[in-house]
């Protein structure tokens, strides 16, 4: 490396540094006087094919903007992160997430390495595993069918295989386990079960605007429902491969049972 091409990295590196610590100090004022019922913020624990995109597009409609809009420009910025009518937004950065300066934040980053300030109504939202394992195929094969050049594909598009049979055997565990994994790295059901009662409230996607409303009160916030479906691929799945995807689903259903037994008697 010559010393032209280091220097302007160098320089590159103490602007974004500079540029960062301005960010910072503007986002800490933005979320100075957040009061959601007395807490500071809220953040969503964002499992794959759970609903997630309703739920993101629901907390970024209050805004007063397009939030199909703001999450594009949210997925451009730098840092991820930006100010909307005086509401501060943060996705999928870790440092951003913890350090809490927000009124609402999304990932896919599991529970379990998190550090949430005191403060946050954290939330999370679970489905029928079985189900959610096929929209997650649909998902991958609508961008297959269409050539979509989404980052996943680079990943994720070499589980398809030429059947949902190879699908299923090539998914990593902790994919095929997401809602059991996102709350324990040993897919341990007793420990997921203990992490989701740290949760502030959490949802199902088969009584979602029901839990919806539970959030607009324990919040104060008026979120409205609304069911954002975005893969139009639906595979034929033989009944074979369902029985066979339900038995390697077990642990996780086992899990789903307990939580929603738990949320009864909160």
């Amino acid at each position: 490396m010559n010393a032209r091409r280091l220097g302007r990295m160098i320089v590159n590196g103490i602007r974004d540094t500079v540029a960062e610590l301005g960010d910072n100090r503007r986002f800490a004022a933005a979320s100075a006087r957040y009061d959601l019922n007395g807490y500071r913020r809220a953040y969503l624990v964002h499992i794959r094919k759970t609903a997630g995109t309703s739920i993101n597009r629901m907390f970024l409609a209050l805004s007063g903007k397009d939030p199909d809009a703001l999450y594009a420009e949210l997925a451009a910025r730098r840092g991820h992160r930006l100010v909307s009518n005086g509401l501060a937004f943060a996705a999928w950065h870790q440092r951003h997430i913890d350090r809490g300066h927000y009124f609402y934040a999304f990932s896919h980053i599991p529970f379990h390495r998190l550090a949430l300030p005191a403060g946050t109504f954290s939330l999370s939202c679970f489905r029928d595993p079985v189900k959610r394992v096929v929209s997650h195929y649909n998902m991958l094969m609508d961008y297959r069918v269409h050539d979509t050049p989404h980052p996943c594909m680079a990943t994720e598009g070499q589980w398809l295989g030429g059947s949902f049979s190879d699908f299923l055997d090539r998914l990593p565990r902790e994919h095929l386990l997401n809602q059991l994994f996102t709350f324990s790295p040993r897919c341990d059901v007793g420990e997921a079960v203990a992490n989701v009662g740290r949760l502030s409230g959490y949802l199902f996607v088969d009584d979602f605007d029901s839990g919806v409303e539970r959030i607009n009160v324990a919040t104060g916030l008026q979120l409205v429902p609304v069911h954002v479906r975005r893969s139009g691929f639906h595979a034929q799945i033989s009944d074979r491969e369902l029985d066979r995807l339900h038995d390697m689903l077990r642990d996780e259903y086992r899990f789903l049972e307990q939580i929603r037994t738990a949320q009864h008697t909160r």
